[in-house]
Parts: C-alpha cells; structure tokens; sequence
C-alpha cells in the first residue's frame, strides 16, 4: 500500500493562492464552525477563478488521461481557450445531466474484483469545482478521528491513534466491524438529508448532486443507490455519511455534556471514567473502521448497539463473519494492511507500593499483506527478465520496494516480515536475474542515503538493488488536530509537516517514472529532489511530489545533458517563467509569485544559460 494521501499535502494551497480562491474557502470554513447555513454556494461553484482552480488540479492529477464514457481526455480540453472552458461548466450546470459512467473492475486483495465508475473529463472537472466549495465546509463539521479521503490526514495517523488507545489509554477490546458493500449501498435520500444538517441548503446544487448520485452506468442502468467509486466527489459524500457515526459514538462517553466545564479535554476524560458510561472510541479510515472500548461487556454492547444503529439510521448491513471482538492482549487484530496486539511488558510500580502491569505495542505486517507484496515484487522480477530495457523495470522495482518500506514501517516488527518476503523471493530473484547480475553498481543519492552506508545492498544488477529487508521501525506520530487547510495557523503547520515528509514525497518519485525520459534522467531527478529538500529552487517552496518540473539548466538543444550537474527543481510557474518570451507572460507569472529582487536574480541565471533576455527587477 502507498501512503499517498500523506503526500498529496500543498498545492492545493498554492493553486489556491493564484486564483484568489483560498480567502473564500477560510471564509466558509469560519462560517461552518459557527454552525451557520449556506443558500447561495451555487455562485461560488460556476465562479470563474474556482472553474480554474478545478481545471488546474484535474490537469496535475495522474487520471486526467483516462477516458470516460466519452473519448476525451485532459489533452483535448487543454486545448480550449479559458473563456471556452468557463462557458461550458456554466451552461452545462444550468440544467445539469451527467454523461454516463464508464464502468471497469479492478482486482482486490482477497482474489474478488472491485467496480470502479469513471465519469468523463468534463464531469470530472464539474465534480472537482463542486468539491472544492464543499469541502471547507464539512472540514469545519468533520469528527477528529476520521482520516480517511481528507486533506493533511493519512493512514499512518489512523495507526497512530490506534497506538495511543492501545498504550496510553490502555483500552484493550477493540470491535471491528466490516461494513457489508458500504460503497454500493449508501441510501441517497438519507445522503441527501445530512448533506442539507451540514448546512448545505443551496437548492440548486443539491439537485445537482442528487443527479450525479443516480447517473447512468454503462451497463448497468440508472443507480438507485450507492456512491460509484472512482468519480471525484465520492470520497467527500462517504465520508459526510458515516461522519453521523462517528459523533454518534463520540456522543456516548467522549462527548457526554458534564455539568462542570474542565480546562481541558485530558481534565473531562478522567471525570468521565469515574461514571457508569461505557468508555468507546473510534478511529476511522474511510469505511474501515475500529471501536476501541475498556472491557469485554462494553464491547458487546457497543457491538450490537452500532449494528442495530447502521441499520436503522443508514440502512448499512455489517458482515457478521468478519466482525468481531478482539481482545488485544491475546490476539491480533488487523487495520489497514497490519496486526497489531499489546504485549506485556513489566510491572510499574506508584508511591505507596501500588503496582500496574505495562503494555507496549506489538504490531507487524499483516499475513494477506506479506502474500500481496511478494507477489508484486515477484511480478516485478518476471518483468525485468522479459523487458527490452531492464533497467527500467529495476528502477521500477526499487521504486516499489521503497514505497513498500515507507507504508509499513510503521509497524514495530516490520523487520521480520519483511525478512520473510525476502526469504520468499530471494531464489526465484537470483535465478531469473542471473544474467544481468554484477559485482557493483551505481547507486543514486537516495539509495546511498538509505541504505549504501549499511552494506546492506548486496545485489547488483547494473544498478544496486533495494535490499528487501533492510527496514527499521519508526513509529507514526499523531496528527495535530490545528493542521487545516483554512485557517492562517493550519497551514503553517502543514507546511512545517511537509519538511517532515520529504521520504515520502521522494517514495511517491521513485514509484512514477516519467515514462519519456531514460533511465539517468529519472534517476538523477529524485537525487536533485532529495537535495534540494523537495523545496523549488527559486521560490523555496515545499513541493508536492507529482507536481513540480524539471528544468535543465543547459537545454538539451543547446548541448545541455540529463546530468545531476545541469538538473534543478521548480514549480511549473517558474519553469514556464524561465522559458516564457512574451512580456505579457512574464509579467503575469512575477506577480503571481511575487518574486523578490533576489528570486528575479535566480530566474535570470537560468534565463542566461537558455540564451534569453533577462526580466527586469521593478
């Protein structure tokens, strides 16, 4: 599994920042933490800078050249002028009609197939402005502990909740319950009706999503119910579904009204466990989610009481084979690709002779995730042998094997599953590898960070192979419940995050090759990327890891090379600033950079190095 949503972090934020869009997304924000109710965001959807936005975000996402119901792809709209893009959103959404849905299955984990539903290119760019107005504003309604399909928020932060209660709180009967085909049973009437309690009671754009809900899918006909996975809005509208869960558990103990007000939430918690309240908490993950309670008897209770409430309130079935009680100090339990239990350590002991018993966590890579990854490390390995251009398939499998070890090592025995993978696929990598295999092998800076130091890297085929079980243990940090895109203190502590996550970004690189360029090129684009603190050279932003451009110093038309030397990172306004001959052009992209005399300076450097007047400093 990739830890992608860790990644894709800000943007947003900048894109936001160039059409004028982010003070309008603060302001409703501000307005839904206030409760307030929203009739006219209708006009804020067909607004021609958020029509831009959305065709900007669409434009950087990797799907963008998949086809629809209809044959066109991000390529063809990127060749309508702007006026000619903001009509069509605007008349289309007059009297809004989705186009069809095309329908394609891709396989799960468990051999079953899941049905994804792709909307054309224009559909998805009208979804895309849609989200854009809701979203801050069921941000603002959103339960803290849900982390699934929202912004600055991953599964490794779910993980590390799940730690905390375990540990700290030491709640050690946890429910899971598997929710039976949530995606394809969602109740439209009721989606609608909370999408109305959240405030949301715009008429017109109501019935545009209750369209977009019951659009036709090739094949299979109108849909009477179910959010289709796979289109841009459906991550937002599951999660506005079961966000009515989650406060209704949160209701039961963590937010029980008490007549005192504490200073602090810590000051309430421990009031409330000296009552007769049954302690529960919940972490969820999309619709992936877990009950954490302090005994056996509550969670009975808690168990049938959230299946009698799915039922009645969101007409959901849970599957009753896979739910179940876990008691954690005996047995595993499994979220999001791990198992984790508590284990005993020791015995503290207070003033006054009064012992304890001390659990830590005791966490590793699920069984069904092992089977997973050495399957695709062994695909991988087929498809190196059999590749016209080996090397591209090893860099592949490098980029695969560092993503793997980014997303588990989160688990605090992670070592000896992989050393199991490793096992498992170590004879069927010498045997079909033999005969691309060396002595040595180049190394970029990533890999030689990483692991060269180690010795651990001792398989080489031209190129040094990630050693599989090299990995060590970092346990997930809690997510700062500030963190918000919408607010002036928020995004300064994404941003702060962000220079925590360079691995992350640098995982996400080495995962997608640009398909081309050759192999020195990709290389050395991640190695100039982890030098440069995935930070712009001119701007010092922090970059988002699919969105940045390669700019080569020397052009290769003018003699330049894919060197490590003649390679530098910038934002894709920059890159178009550097190259840009129109004055106009230049103009637009200074001011919306709002570059300093020194950031011009930079600009001009490379400017010079691509023959190329220099822009003149105001």
């Amino acid at each position: 599994m990739s830890n992608n949503q860790d990644t894709k972090k800000k943007d947003a934020l900048r894109y936001n920042e160039y059409y004028g869009t982010q003070e309008t997304f603060d302001r409703l924000y501000d307005r839904a933490k206030k409760n307030e109710n929203f009739y006219k965001l209708y006009e804020l959807i067909v607004n021609e800078e958020n029509i831009l936005l959305a065709y900007r975000t669409i434009k950087s996402n990797r799907g963008s050249t998949t086809k629809g119901s209809n044959p066109h792809t991000i390529k063809d709209i990127k060749k309508w002028s702007q006026e000619e893009l903001v009509n069509y959103i605007r008349k289309r959404l007059e009297n809004y009609q989705p186009q069809p849905v095309r329908r394609i299955l891709i396989p799960k984990h468990d051999g079953k197939m899941r049905p994804l539903g792709i909307p054309t290119i224009e559909d998805r760019i009208i979804q895309q402005c849609i989200r854009q107005i809701l979203e801050p504003i069921c941000e603002a309604k959103f339960y803290d502990y849900s982390f699934g399909f929202r912004p600055n928020r991953s599964a490794k932060h779910a993980i590390a909740r799940c730690y905390h209660l375990m540990q700290r709180a030491e709640l050690h009967y946890v429910v899971d319950i598997d929710l039976k085909g949530f995606f394809d049973n969602v109740n439209h009437s009721k989606l609608l009706k909370q999408i109305y309690s959240l405030g949301i009671r715009d008429k017109r754009l109501i019935s545009i999503i209750s369209k977009m809900l019951k659009c036709e899918v090739i094949g299979e006909g109108i849909q009477k119910k179910g959010t289709p996975q796979g289109g841009i809005l459906s991550p937002l509208l599951s999660n506005i579904v079961l966000n009515e869960l989650d406060w209704w558990i949160d209701s039961q103990f963590c937010g029980m009204p008490t007549h005192h007000k504490y200073s602090c939430k810590n000051a309430q918690d421990r009031a409330l466990k000296q009552t007769k309240l049954k302690q529960m908490h919940i972490v969820r993950y999309a619709d992936d989610f877990k009950i954490f309670c302090r005994d056996y008897n509550t969670a009975i209770k808690a168990k049938i009481a959230v299946t009698e409430w799915l039922r009645e309130r969101l007409s959901l079935e849970i599957n009753q084979d896979k739910s179940k009680i876990v008691n954690l100090r005996q047995n595993y339990s499994n979220f999001l690709g791990l198992e984790m239990k508590v284990h005993r350590k020791g015995v503290k002991r207070y003033n006054g002779g009064r012992e304890k018993e001390k659990w830590t966590i005791k966490s590793k890579v699920s069984n069904k995730a092992v089977d997973n990854l050495t399957k695709n490390i062994r695909r991988q390995i087929k498809a190196i042998k059999h590749s016209p251009k080996p090397h591209m398939e090893i860099g592949r499998l490098n980029q695969m094997v560092f993503g793997y070890h980014n997303y588990y090592d989160s688990a605090s025995h992670v070592s000896k599953s992989f050393h199991v993978i490793e096992f498992n696929v170590l004879k069927y990598m010498k045997n079909q590898l033999e005969p691309l295999a060396t002595k040595t092998g180049t190394q970029n800076r990533v890999i030689k960070k990483h692991y060269g130091e180690s010795k651990a890297i001792k398989y080489y085929c031209g190129h040094a192979l990630i050693p599989i079980s090299y990995i060590k243990t970092r346990p997930p940090m809690q997510f700062k419940q500030e963190t918000c895109n919408y607010t002036e203190k928020g995004r300064k502590l994404v941003h702060e995050y962000l220079k925590l996550t360079l691995e992350s970004r640098i995982s996400d690189m080495m995962r997608n090759f640009v398909k081309s360029e050759n192999v020195e090129y990709n290389d050395n684009r991640i190695s100039v990327f982890s030098a440069q603190l995935g930070q712009c050279a001119v701007t010092k932003n922090i970059l988002k890891t699919f969105n940045f451009h390669c700019h080569h110093k020397i052009p290769k038309h003018l003699g330049g090379d894919d060197s490590f030397k003649n390679l530098v990172i910038v934002e894709e306004g920059i890159h178009r600033l550097i190259h840009a001959v129109d004055n106009e052009i230049i103009s637009k992209y200074v001011e919306i950079f709002k570059l300093s005399k020194n950031q011009i300076k930079k600009v001009n450097e490379y400017r010079k190095l691509c023959h190329l007047e220099e822009v003149e400093v105001a």
